[in-house]
């Protein structure tokens, strides 16, 4: 990203303000801000759902509004809070619809939904994988908040795309589920680029480089061992959340 600039449609403020940015391939970056700060807008950018106002965002040194959006797409896995359901299809044909146009792999959707944390609850649902998720039709069910969750991030994991984008994913999923989650994405995804937006430093902690957004600008970025000798905006966040947790 190249001095990007971005402002809504009949509107003179820009949300987002001279933002220069590098991302690696197989990094993993992690964005943080207060609400409002422009971490979704940044990566609605990216992912070339919005164009830049002024600025260039560049793909090997392609200019991202030349390339022909159906090739971009191609590459990513993005996942957004308000993520889609399919409840008139079964939980294999949710998750393999992150590849709508290949033949069902069950195995994959299998190790998908595993490392989802949603095996477990999927095997005890009546028909398991095959298991219509509607209670409109016999023998259907109606998934909880969470596990609806679990099994968009399942279809996230299907996927499987070069660059994977996650703008706060797991907002209804307990803290270990999480932690689980998150865990192997840290660990057991390599050679692909990640992107997330997470207010729970328990998540962003342990990525390659946490970019640190306010009004729109980047204002600190590192490691969270650095972020935290900076004493700057990130460390007092993070105090902040972690004397909650203690008191």
């Amino acid at each position: 990203l190249k001095d990007v600039y971005f402002k809504y449609p009949n509107q003179t403020k820009n949300v987002i303000k001279g933002v220069n940015l590098e991302i690696k391939p197989g990094e993993k970056i992690a964005i943080v801000g207060e609400n409002g700060a422009g971490k979704t807008t940044l990566v609605k950018l990216i992912s070339n759902i919005y164009q830049v106002t002024q600025g260039q965002i560049l793909a090997n040194g392609d200019n991202l509004n030349k390339i022909s959006p159906d090739s971009w797409f191609q590459n990513l896995g993005v996942l957004y809070q308000d993520y889609n359901t399919y409840p008139d299809l079964t939980v294999k044909e949710n998750i393999a619809i992150g590849k709508p146009n290949e033949a069902i792999n069950e195995k994959r959707v299998i190790d998908a939904a595993k490392k989802a944390d949603a095996y477990e609850f999927i095997n005890d649902y009546k028909n398991k994988f095959d298991q219509v998720l509607s209670e409109r039709y016999e023998g259907g069910i109606r998934p909880s908040t969470g596990q609806w969750q679990k099994i968009a991030i399942a279809r996230f994991f299907y996927r499987n795309a070069p660059i994977l984008i996650l703008d706060e994913p797991t907002a209804s999923i307990d803290a270990i589920a999480e932690a689980n989650i998150f865990d192997r994405i840290y660990k057991f995804i390599e050679n692909k680029t990640v992107i997330i937006i997470s207010h729970r430093f328990s998540t962003v902690r342990n990525a390659d480089r946490i970019i640190v957004m306010d009004k729109g600008a980047i204002v600190e970025q590192g490691t969270h061992k650095e972020l935290l000798a900076m004493n700057g905006v990130y460390a007092n966040a993070y105090n902040t959340q972690a004397k909650g947790y203690r008191d």
